[in-house]
């Protein structure tokens, strides 16, 4: 059976639906919606970055001796029990100094620690020897790094020229340890003064 023959109107119409279809289609396409992820998913989260542990260091003086220099009878050796503990990480013990604080000097007096070697009987204590070169503090503190949570104790020893013990227990003379750590941050000792009782 042949199809009918159109005439040139019908012919045209369907040409124009045949289009009109196409631009349609071509519309909706342009108009579908982007796809869109979640951004959680595509967002890597980088992990914190760690806060470097330093070091945590408190010095306190346990108990102090006076007593002459030998053989330099006007000289006065003040040897100190100290101990440090560190909260921090492991860290030595540095840049040992002596301030002297008293009424009869304007500004303070700031000494270096002396090593010295022999028995001398412990600070604070009576008749219980020491050897000064072993429990010397600034050794023990800078060959071995202060473990965390650890407490380390020592004796430093300083020497006054021209000073007698009476003389710094009438003027009420104070004496504060400064240190360091091995990142150079500073620290001190609570005050100690000469005549008076060391707070337990």
């Amino acid at each position: 059976m042949r199809p009918a023959n159109l005439s040139g109107a019908s012919r045209l119409f369907i040409l124009a639906l045949a289009i009109f279809a196409s631009v349609l289609g071509a519309c909706r396409t342009s108009q579908r919606p982007d796809i869109k992820t979640d951004p959680t998913i595509q967002t890597k989260t980088e992990p914190e970055a760690k806060v470097a542990e330093r070091p945590s260091l408190a010095g306190r003086i346990e108990n102090m001796s006076m007593y002459p220099v030998p053989n330099r009878r006007e000289d006065l050796a003040v040897s100190l029990v100290v101990s440090i503990r560190n909260a921090g990480s492991p860290s030595i013990a540095q840049g040992w100094n002596l301030e002297v604080n008293s009424a009869s000097r304007r500004v303070p007096l700031v000494l270096e620690p002396v090593h010295v070697s022999g028995s001398v009987e412990m600070p604070g204590t009576t008749g219980l020897k020491v050897d000064l070169a072993k429990e010397d503090l600034v050794l023990k503190t800078a060959q071995v790094p202060i473990a965390k949570g650890a407490l380390v104790k020592g004796i430093l020893t300083f020497v006054l020229s021209k000073t007698s013990e009476s003389e710094l227990a009438s003027t009420k003379t104070s004496l504060v340890v400064h240190f360091k750590d091995s990142q150079g941050n500073p620290y001190q000792t609570p005050k100690g003064v000469i005549g008076e009782r060391t707070p337990r």
